[in-house]
């Protein structure tokens, strides 16, 4: 898994293909995006593979992932405003809905789904916008 920031505040999580070994630690990317001082939106094509994540690398990888969690915990719920899923399908809307819960509770920031890649980038610059406090902006 690698972070494409080519487009930031909206970074897209890309998985590996299959066989491929990823050169980039991704929780060091992750990092990295955070120290940038700016509120971002991750994006995804898809849920992980359930099977992937039951590997012995997968669960190697949930290991780390949790320990750098802790770790980064304050940096992640300030940076990271949600992780959209692009679910067309009305049975991968359910998926995600069914684990959101979940997923906040272990990372600290939102799992949402979008049925569109445009309306997960229209999502996404909602969750960005800047309250307004007063009817100055102030």
């Amino acid at each position: 898994m690698y972070f494409d920031h080519q487009h930031f505040p909206l970074v897209w999580m890309r998985h590996a293909a299959t066989g491929e070994v990823a050169t980039v630690d991704p929780f060091l990317q992750l990092e990295q995006l955070m120290r940038r001082g700016h509120a971002f939106v991750l994006l995804s094509e898809g849920m992980p593979d359930p099977q992937r994540q039951n590997s012995q690398q997968g669960k190697a990888l949930l290991k780390q992932g949790s320990l750098w969690m802790k770790r980064n915990k304050v940096a992640i719920q300030r940076w990271i405003k949600a992780l959209i899923v692009i679910a067309p399908e009305p049975e991968a809307q359910a998926g995600v809905e069914a684990f959101a819960d979940t997923y906040e509770k272990f990372w600290g920031y939102p799992l949402l789904h979008s049925a569109s890649p445009l309306a997960a980038t229209s999502l996404a610059q909602q969750l960005l916008m800047v309250p307004r406090r007063n009817q100055y902006n102030w």
